[in-house]
């Protein structure tokens, strides 16, 4: 059960539901992404579950790396509770998120291309559900 983390009911039964489905929208339709998902921790642990006392990610990010021509990439921070905003509201670039996990996403990339492709994000580039 390494590959599970708490989440809030509102949480995985919304938003981030919806981001799932986006995202298999979008293996589906191109040729080939990478996607890579994990929890933020907060600073300082105040909630946990069960009686291990697992915290309680205060958020969840997914990255999406579409390697089919043009290359592009988007990112999403969604805080662990409910929202009814849309998807492209939490949409940020692969850098914002790299810098909120201090994790180098993609270091096999040349350095320019992983620049310009992780510095910036273009949600009209991206068909939506």
């Amino acid at each position: 059960m390494s590959n599970i983390a708490p989440q809030k009911p509102g949480f995985n039964r919304g938003i981030w539901k919806n981001l799932e489905a986006q995202v298999r929208h979008w293996a589906e339709t191109e040729e080939e992404i990478i996607m890579v998902t994990g929890a933020i921790l907060p600073k300082e642990i105040t909630l946990t579950v069960g009686p291990g006392r697992i915290p309680v990610p205060e958020a969840f990010f997914k990255l999406v790396y579409d390697l089919t021509p043009p290359q592009k990439m988007i990112a999403f921070i969604i805080p662990n509770k409910s929202s009814k905003q849309k998807l492209q509201d939490f949409a940020i670039t692969v850098d914002a998120v790299e810098n909120a996990t201090s994790f180098d996403f993609f270091p096999h990339l040349e350095q320019s291309i992983q620049q310009m492709l992780e510095s910036k994000i273009d949600v009209t580039q991206w068909q939506w559900r």
